[in-house]
């Protein structure tokens, strides 16, 4: 990567990593906590959503979080997840709940959360139980047989456990929260990748990887540390940056 590109993407970084960028973003919602365990439930659930069309996403956590109230932990807690509609299926009909997810689903997870809470202080600690030391296998050991999370052998490029674990983990608190002390640090964090992502990778020669997997998410987030190299994950606004500039230089 030359200097030159080295340089706009440091300057990206530093333009789109602001205030301003939360209320169009699906981190808007865990913004809405202040309690540790409010925003980890708050952002493990949106980004258990975070798929498909933007406003769809915004508008599915929205309605999810009209439901769970002012703080998710009590909701998760007090099972007000079984309180929503979805609980009775008509014969030969789906409970749908979002895209492939069935309330079914949403009750398994919260479920999980539940049982997680019950026995950890929080998400965090969780995850630092579990043997494997990769982060994102982590939550994938946790959550396992959840849908909607990876298996621990499959090709994904696990992008919404990587966009849990950046709000989670980045220290500089504007929109990532950093409130996860020192079982992970921001440079063993991952790079969210999706298809625009990995387009704009291959534009920039971040990776020359064809497929989108954990693979290229990986290659990706070794290139990105030539430019942060304690942070890769500053990265991520930093391509959000690129793909803007581009776009308005056509």
């Amino acid at each position: 990567m030359d200097e030159q590109i080295k340089e706009k993407l440091r300057q990206w970084a530093k333009e789109y990593n602001v205030d301003a960028f939360i209320p169009d973003d699906p981190v808007q919602f865990p913004h809405r906590y202040t309690e540790k365990k409010d925003i980890e439930i708050s952002a493990f659930l949106t980004s258990w959503i975070s798929y498909g069309r933007r406003e769809l996403i915004l508008r599915k956590a929205n309605e999810l979080h009209a439901a769970m109230g002012p703080s998710p932990y009590r909701w998760i807690m007090d099972e007000g997840y079984k309180e929503l509609s979805g609980n009775t299926v008509e014969s030969g009909k789906r409970d749908t709940f979002y895209r492939f997810y069935t309330y079914s689903h949403l009750r398994q997870l919260c479920e999980r959360m539940r049982s997680i809470y019950g026995k950890y202080d929080s998400l965090e600690d969780a995850l630092a139980a579990s043997p494997y030391s990769n982060p994102v296998t982590k939550i994938q050991d946790v959550f396992r047989d959840i849908e909607g999370i990876p298996v621990l052998t499959g090709t994904s490029a696990c992008k919404r456990l990587a966009m849990f674990l950046r709000w989670m983990v980045r220290k500089d608190g504007i929109v990532d929260f950093g409130i996860w002390g020192t079982s992970i640090r921001p440079h063993e964090l991952i790079i969210p990748l999706d298809t625009h992502v990995h387009q704009i990778s291959l534009e920039l020669g971040l990776t020359n990887q064809k497929n989108a997997t954990l693979k290229t998410a990986v290659e990706i987030t070794e290139a990105l540390k030539e430019v942060f190299p304690d942070d890769p994950c500053l990265g991520d606004f930093a391509l959000f940056g690129y793909d803007i500039n581009r776009k308005t230089t056509l």
